[in-house]
């Protein structure tokens, strides 16, 4: 069930209204399009359906009835008056009480407004158990039910990926009964596994194939021997999905060498060229080898330059299947549209002619214009060249924008930018300061290459000049934990493992999930609960505010919050750990718990992310359950021996365990399958931030939030309860102490910071936190 409204660029805005609503009187269109209610919305309703702004209203309010926005006070929401309370209360009751027959709801807008209640039989007879309301209209589907729908919908899903089919979108249609499913291939080997019996496949399933290329592929000539292989996805890309990021694109030069197709990009490291199933092998010229576009026709040509189409996030990864490949086994360099560089070079100076010429009034001022930015381009070229030739050492990179004639350097602070760029190319050129130049992200590039290479272990290496590491991501990481074990493999300082996140497992088939807001009422029997909402209530917070007409920049502005909001903070503040008690003597000695919840995004300090800690100490590994599965959703569990109480209660010498993301997890086959989570250690050995033993560790602990995410992520019961068990607070991961006495976490942020400091300025919340340990005791 979905609420819909017609949005303005739908509105009929060709014709008046008298024509194309034509039952309406004139009172009726002069209340639309003078509209001077609180919600456009209604407005807009109103001229999509032919309705008055009475009638749009009335619509809307059965629509948003039982709506449920923020909670404002503690407890679940009143329970409804009827089944046919609200639209949505009627649907949850149907699918709980007629299972076998309720067949979904949607809002019917034309020809009659009303709800359309489908059942596979018995409609009438069944729907006037639960209401006698005209609004609801009964109507027979035969076919599956809501619940037999969105059931087989999932299996197909997990069907298709172990079969490895490639496909793009699923979903259900619960007025037809038929679940879509759009391919990124032929679904006839999805019909064979259902002919072998290895997957059930219902009639009302129905599959979207992509449609036929418009153009063949060239035949390859017989005993044409120039290419040996032609990598490409296994499957077809052009239907997916793309994001909105925005990325430049990359000039390259495509060379054939030794019956490859070698791609070239600025700034990356020559690699195999990967293509997708639209672009097609084309030997029909004896003289060059081309790429055709099977949709346009387009071609490029090996040895030349072309421009390739930026990738957004996540599609730089090769495919795990591909196809021609044997003959060109990688490295790989993914190909998401590609463009000779003399047409992309016409298409971006008549674009950039164009905006000009709108802006400056004219196409000889327009020509001009671009000419000067040319000149500059070229002198801005020049000189990049040789700073990253000369100053390598503090400068990381130089990105040129070729449309604005500009350039942006990211430099180290051992220099000024004015000290790089000439005079004349200075007003043109903008800067930041990075960690690393170019030369020694390179070197240490080149060493982690050239190891994993010798080994022959696989792995793709990118450099982040932003942010000064070079990041290595394993195709077998076990591989290189055990090469690195054995003293094949050591690690440069600036490499760091990237691997795709594994989060805690959150249960979905328990029974809290059938409210929301469960997850909060455990938070709201803490005896405190009160008293500290009534803090919070009195607490300003700095918050963002939108500039004010006229201006562009936005303010900060302390503000109470609201009673919804302050509901929400106080959820979190118990989630912490946090007792009236605590945030009274935190704030008696300076600090406010409050204000430091509110300030985790963007200005955290140390002492901020300190008094949501229940414990930091410093600590080393003695024991690793990597394979420590559970329902409270953690992977895995570390034992700690404490060596300091920087605050908290925890004891040196004593003993702790905390509960990870990270590690070993069953597959589908039913292997241990390691993965590793964002802003935890590694815990297999000898890779960039394992827990080696001996290492040292400080550790921002909160037994109160490991029980509370145990309880969101598993339900009641689920966390472990035999002794204090912790997680890491967000915003502060677990950093190891260094040789120097640097305490390094291992993200790349907050900042490193050396242990003395860290020390000093913990030790005045450490003493606030006894005095409430011991006024608690007393």
């Amino acid at each position: 069930m979905a609420f819909a409204l017609a949005p303005p660029a739908q509105a009929q805005e060709e014709k008046p209204l008298s024509e194309t609503c034509p039952n309406l009187t004139a009172e009726e269109i002069d209340g639309i399009e003078n509209f001077k209610g609180e919600f456009a919305e209604t407005a807009w309703y109103a001229r999509a359906y032919c309705v008055s702004v009475e009638e749009a209203h009335r619509r809307i309010e059965i629509q948003l009835r039982g709506s449920i926005g923020p909670r404002t006070e503690p407890g679940p929401p009143p329970l409804p008056a009827a089944p046919d309370d609200s639209i949505g209360n009627l649907q949850g009751v149907l699918r709980e009480k007629e299972p076998d027959t309720f067949a979904g709801l949607r809002i019917q807008h034309e020809p009659t407004y009303g709800v359309a209640v489908a059942f596979t039989r018995d409609a009438a007879a069944t729907l006037a158990k639960y209401t006698s309301d005209p609004l609801f209209l009964p109507v027979e589907r035969p076919g599956p039910t809501v619940i037999e729908l969105r059931a087989t919908q999932d299996r197909l899903v997990k069907d298709l990926s172990r079969l490895g089919i490639s496909w793009f979108g699923a979903g259900s249609n619960e007025m037809t009964g038929t679940i879509r499913i759009t391919l990124g291939q032929s679904a006839d080997p999805i019909r064979e596994a259902a002919a072998r019996g290895e997957i059930d496949l219902p009639d009302y399933v129905v599959f979207e194939e992509p449609d036929p290329f418009p153009i063949p592929a060239p035949p390859v000539p017989p005993g044409d021997t120039r290419i040996k292989g032609f990598p490409q996805f296994a499957y077809r890309t052009d239907g997916m999905p793309r994001t909105l990021a925005g990325v430049p694109d990359v000039p390259a030069r495509l060379t054939l060498r030794d019956g490859c197709l070698w791609l070239h990009p600025e700034g990356e490291e020559p690699k195999i060229a990967i293509w997708e199933k639209s672009q097609a092998l084309d030997l029909t010229d004896p003289e060059r080898v081309a790429v055709m576009n099977r949709f346009s026709g387009a071609k490029v040509f090996a040895n030349s330059d072309v421009v390739l189409m930026g990738l957004q996030p996540g599609e730089e990864i090769p495919p795990a299947k591909a196809n021609g490949a044997d003959g060109c086994p990688g490295p790989y360099r993914v190909v998401r549209g590609i463009t000779p560089r003399e047409v992309w070079d016409s298409q971006r100076k008549q674009s950039a002619l164009a905006e000009r010429e709108r802006a400056l009034g004219s196409r000889v001022a327009a020509e001009a214009d671009y000419a000067a930015d040319m000149a500059r381009l070229a002198e801005l070229q020049a000189w990049r060249e040789s700073r990253m030739t000369e100053r390598g050492d503090v400068v990381a990179a130089i990105w040129i924008d070729e449309h604005q004639a500009t350039a942006h350097v990211f430099h180290t602070d051992a220099v000024s930018l004015d000290a790089l760029a000439p005079a004349a190319l200075r007003p043109f050129v903008t800067g930041q300061v990075v960690p690393h130049g170019a030369n020694a992200l390179n070197a240490a590039r080149d060493d982690i290459a050239a190891q994993l290479a010798a080994l022959g272990l696989e792995a793709q290496i990118t450099i982040s000049e932003i942010e000064g590491y070079v990041g290595v991501r394993p195709e077998d990481v076990r591989a290189i934990s055990d090469a690195a074990v054995a003293g094949r493999i050591h690690f440069p300082a600036l490499v760091r493992l990237a691997m795709d996140n594994q989060s805690a497992i959150y249960w979905q088939d328990i029974p809290i999930r059938r409210d929301p807001e469960a997850v909060w009422y455990p938070l709201e029997a803490h005896p405190d609960f009160s008293a500290i909402r009534a803090l919070v209530e009195q607490t300003p917070i700095m918050r963002p505010e939108p500039p004010r007409p006229g201006e562009t920049d936005s303010r900060w502005v302390a503000s109470k919050p609201s009673r919804a909001g302050s509901l929400q903070q106080t959820h979190f503040l118990v989630a912490y750990g946090q007792t009236l008690d605590r945030i009274q003597n935190l704030r008696r000695a300076g600090y406010d718990p409050i204000e430091a919840l509110e300030s985790m995004n963007g200005r955290a300090t140390v002492e901020k992310r300190a008094v949501l800690a229940t414990d930091i100490v410093i600590a080393e590994p003695v024991g690793i359950e990597m394979f420590h599965n559970g329902p409270d959703g953690f992977t895995s569990t570390v034992r700690w021996r404490i060596v300091e109480t920087l605050s908290g209660a925890a004891t040196p010498g004593s003993e702790l365990r905390q509960r990870l993301a990270s590690g070993e997890r069953l597959n589908e086959a039913g292997e241990r399958v390691y993965g590793q989570a964002m802003d935890e250690p590694v815990l297999l050995p000898g890779l960039p931030n394992s827990l080696e033993p001996g290492s040292r560790w400080v550790l921002h602990l909160n037994d109160a939030l490991y029980r509370h995410s145990a309880y969101v992520q598993g339900g009641e019961g689920v966390a472990r309860t035999e002794g204090r068990w912790f997680v890491s607070i967000p915003w502060m991961p677990p950093s190891r102490i260094d040789e120097d006495g640097i305490v390094r976490p291992v993200s790349l942020h907050p900042e490193p910071i050396a242990l003395d400091e860290l020390r000093e300025r913990l030790a005045p919340i450490a003493r606030a936190l006894r005095i409430e340990e011991g006024e608690r005791n007393d």
